[in-house]
């Protein structure tokens, strides 16, 4: 049975007072939603757990060369019954392809912002008068044009032509319901490569350059949009250095991620523990933004078991603690062209098993296991409880439990516990004024539960979360 309690060493977080939430966006003025998406990054990165995501998991699959149309269609789900959280997207994907491969990926973002899971943009943007993001072929110069907003040869205003166009899909595609969907947006990713045109080795583009084409974009963007947050992404290795040389500031980055491929544990913990290290003193929220098994290119075992078998334990078992400091962990589009990130339905049965695996862990959840990430995740610490009016519930995470104890009711006491379809889970008559509920007895999966207590004419709800 799977369960999880999480509590935080210092903080109580309660839906009911959205005010007290931390709030460190770079941009202030976005929507509710959009803060509300950024803090509970805040509790996950600091719980016991992190979030699975896949790039295009539901535009995409193994068994075709091309987008789909079929937004419930994922072969993460085809193996396990359950979507990643985070869905990857790609403006690529909707500024250079096709109006119906734009739909189709539209529509796959506002299906999983209905289904209350994480949606995050890269942009690998076409360099001008291109068809290609690499630096082979680039332009001279434009990215060191941009930065330096040298308008000479026209590449500024190319470059805020591409920028209105993202914009565009931001305020106008990527709405759902009359609300803008709240999206987190990682451009000039890798930028310590030398793959990108705006990579380090890429016509002699400095550190210092890359971070002023970086604030000129946020800025731009921000001015513009009120549902972004911002991650910036070196790719391994990284350390100190790298992170000081490249970083754009704390004024424009929410979350910083790593991308690292193939990875091996000691490797891995260096350099995530190092944009964990950065990320926590900065008061930000940090990812695995990229990873996943590029040398299985059939239906083998080896992208599959990459996550049961070398992800989870390089993130669990990092002596430090400091790799299980993340939000989520992100891997690479499923295509006939490109890599079986995740199995597939034709993969084999050890394939799947492994995932399946990797899913069942505690220390990983998939959509099945969260509530929707644009409602206030509702904490209790171990010690403290939520108090309001006559009641207190607590989670005691050592014994498994949930406290309730109330004051001021008509005797005898009905306290019962629901999900949040309303479901009863348990309830138990009291002419005392403490009861206790074992998480493990009743089999109470992680998720947000009510716990109500009636005396006579007197009702009071409290809600709680366990993980």
């Amino acid at each position: 049975m799977r369960r999880r309690i999480l509590y935080l060493r210092s903080v109580t977080l309660c839906g009911l007072f959205f005010s007290t939430l931390v709030q460190a966006q770079i941009d202030p003025d976005v929507t509710e939603k959009t803060k509300i998406l950024y803090n509970n990054l805040k509790v996950i990165q600091n719980s016991n757990y992190f979030l699975f995501g896949q790039e295009f998991f539901n535009s995409f699959k193994y068994s075709s060369g091309s987008a789909h149309g079929d937004k419930e269609y994922a072969d993460a789900y085809a193996v396990t019954g359950a979507y990643p959280v985070v869905l990857g997207s790609d403006f690529h994907y909707y500024i250079d392809k096709s109006a119906t491969e734009r739909g189709y990926h539209t529509e796959a973002v506002r299906w999983a912002y209905q289904k209350g899971l994480i949606v995050t943009f890269d942009w690998h943007i076409s360099a001008r008068n291109t068809t290609s993001y690499s630096c082979n072929g680039a332009p001279v110069n434009l990215a060191k044009n941009i930065a330096n907003q040298n308008n000479t040869t026209g590449d500024l205003t190319w470059f805020y032509n591409e920028l209105d166009k993202v914009i565009d899909i931001i305020n106008n595609d990527l709405v759902f319901d009359g609300e803008k969907i709240p999206i987190i947006f990682r451009p000039f990713h890798e930028m310590n490569g030398n793959w990108f045109w705006w990579g380090a080795a890429c016509s002699g583009f400095t550190p210092a350059e890359y971070k002023k084409l970086y604030q000129l974009t946020a800025d731009y963007i921000k001015e513009r949009t009120t549902s972004i947050l911002f991650c910036w992404s070196p790719n391994s290795p990284v350390n100190s250095t790298i992170i000081n040389n490249y970083y754009p500031g704390d004024a424009y980055v929410d979350i910083l991620g790593l991308d690292m491929y193939e990875i091996t544990a000691d490797p891995f913990r260096q350099y995530m523990g190092a944009i964990v290290d950065y990320a926590q003193s900065h008061n930000k929220v940090a990812v695995l933004s990229e990873s996943g098994y590029r040398n299985d290119t059939e239906n083998g075992d080896a992208a599959a078991r990459y996550w049961n078998d070398t992800v989870l334990p390089a993130i669990m078992n990092d002596p430090s603690g400091k790799s299980q400091k993340i939000a989520w962990a992100l891997t690479w589009i499923n295509s006939s062209w490109s890599h079986p990130y995740v199995p597939h339905a034709a993969s084999t049965a050890a394939a799947k098993q492994s995932f399946i695996n990797f899913k069942s862990s505690d220390r990983v959840m998939f959509s099945d296991e969260v509530e929707n990430m644009y409602q206030p995740i509702v904490v209790l610490s171990a010690a403290e409880g939520i108090e309001q009016d006559d009641v207190k519930v607590q989670v005691i995470p050592e014994q498994h439990q949930i406290i309730v104890e109330f004051k001021d009711f008509s005797m005898p006491v009905l306290v019962s516990i629901h999900d949040v379809s309303g479901k009863r889970i348990a309830e138990e008559k009291t002419t005392r004024q403490k009861t206790t509920f074992s998480i493990e007895k009743l089999m109470i999966k992680p998720g947000l539960y009510i716990v109500k207590v009636t005396g006579g004419a007197k009702t009071i709800t409290q809600k709680v979360y366990v993980l």
